[in-house]
Protein backbone atom coordinates (compact mmCIF):
# COMPACT_ATOMS: atom_id res chain seq x y z
CA UNK A 1 0.00 0.00 0.00
CA UNK A 2 1.12 3.79 -1.21
CA UNK A 3 1.93 5.57 2.34
CA UNK A 4 2.03 9.35 3.11
CA UNK A 5 5.90 9.29 2.61
CA UNK A 6 5.87 7.76 -0.54
CA UNK A 7 3.02 9.82 -2.07
CA UNK A 8 3.48 11.38 -5.28
CA UNK A 9 4.46 14.61 -6.63
CA UNK A 10 2.40 17.36 -7.47
CA UNK A 11 4.05 17.04 -11.25
CA UNK A 12 3.27 12.87 -11.06
CA UNK A 13 -0.49 13.72 -11.42
CA UNK A 14 0.39 15.36 -14.90
CA UNK A 15 1.79 12.48 -16.03
CA UNK A 16 -0.66 9.37 -15.01
CA UNK A 17 -2.24 8.55 -17.48
CA UNK A 18 0.87 7.54 -19.19
CA UNK A 19 2.07 5.85 -15.98
CA UNK A 20 -1.48 4.02 -15.94
CA UNK A 21 -1.39 2.94 -19.25
CA UNK A 22 2.62 1.25 -18.39
CA UNK A 23 0.79 -0.53 -15.79
CA UNK A 24 -2.01 -1.57 -17.61
CA UNK A 25 -0.82 -2.82 -21.17
CA UNK A 26 1.28 -5.12 -20.14
CA UNK A 27 -1.02 -7.60 -18.20
CA UNK A 28 -4.27 -6.74 -20.44
CA UNK A 29 -3.56 -10.31 -22.33
CA UNK A 30 -2.24 -12.42 -18.99
CA UNK A 31 -3.98 -14.46 -16.74
CA UNK A 32 -5.98 -12.28 -13.63
CA UNK A 33 -3.35 -13.50 -11.15
CA UNK A 34 -0.78 -11.29 -12.97
CA UNK A 35 -3.40 -8.89 -12.81
CA UNK A 36 -3.81 -8.39 -9.69
CA UNK A 37 -0.59 -6.91 -8.14
CA UNK A 38 -1.00 -4.07 -10.86
CA UNK A 39 -5.03 -3.99 -9.50
CA UNK A 40 -4.19 -3.36 -5.78
CA UNK A 41 -1.43 -0.72 -6.81
CA UNK A 42 -4.17 1.40 -8.62
CA UNK A 43 -6.41 0.88 -5.68
CA UNK A 44 -3.52 2.08 -3.16
CA UNK A 45 -3.10 5.10 -6.08
CA UNK A 46 -6.91 5.67 -6.22
CA UNK A 47 -7.12 6.17 -2.57
CA UNK A 48 -3.74 8.35 -2.85
CA UNK A 49 -5.42 10.67 -5.70
CA UNK A 50 -9.16 11.03 -4.06
CA UNK A 51 -6.85 12.45 -1.10
CA UNK A 52 -4.27 14.42 -2.37
CA UNK A 53 -4.96 15.40 -6.30
CA UNK A 54 -7.93 17.85 -7.60
CA UNK A 55 -9.02 16.29 -10.61
CA UNK A 56 -11.99 13.93 -10.92
CA UNK A 57 -9.98 13.03 -14.47
CA UNK A 58 -7.59 11.38 -12.79
CA UNK A 59 -9.34 9.53 -10.58
CA UNK A 60 -11.17 8.68 -13.60
CA UNK A 61 -7.86 7.46 -15.63
CA UNK A 62 -7.08 5.39 -12.32
CA UNK A 63 -10.20 3.83 -11.79
CA UNK A 64 -10.57 3.21 -15.66
CA UNK A 65 -7.33 1.86 -15.58
CA UNK A 66 -9.06 -1.07 -13.14
CA UNK A 67 -11.74 -1.55 -14.90
CA UNK A 68 -9.94 -2.64 -17.66
CA UNK A 69 -8.19 -5.15 -15.75
CA UNK A 70 -11.68 -6.29 -14.42
CA UNK A 71 -11.85 -4.53 -11.15
CA UNK A 72 -15.24 -3.77 -10.71
CA UNK A 73 -14.62 -2.34 -6.90
CA UNK A 74 -15.67 0.58 -5.42
CA UNK A 75 -13.16 2.89 -3.94
CA UNK A 76 -15.33 5.21 -1.60
CA UNK A 77 -14.35 8.81 -1.16
CA UNK A 78 -12.14 9.35 1.78
CA UNK A 79 -10.94 12.97 3.32
CA UNK A 80 -9.97 15.18 0.48
CA UNK A 81 -11.49 17.42 -2.60
CA UNK A 82 -13.52 14.50 -3.08
CA UNK A 83 -15.03 12.88 -0.25
CA UNK A 84 -18.67 14.47 -0.10
CA UNK A 85 -19.01 13.03 -3.38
Amino acid sequence: MMSHASAPSPAFWDTVAEHVTTKVQPVLQQPQSAREPVITYLRDLEVVARRECDSREIIQIIASGRHLLGDRSEIGPEEGPFSRI
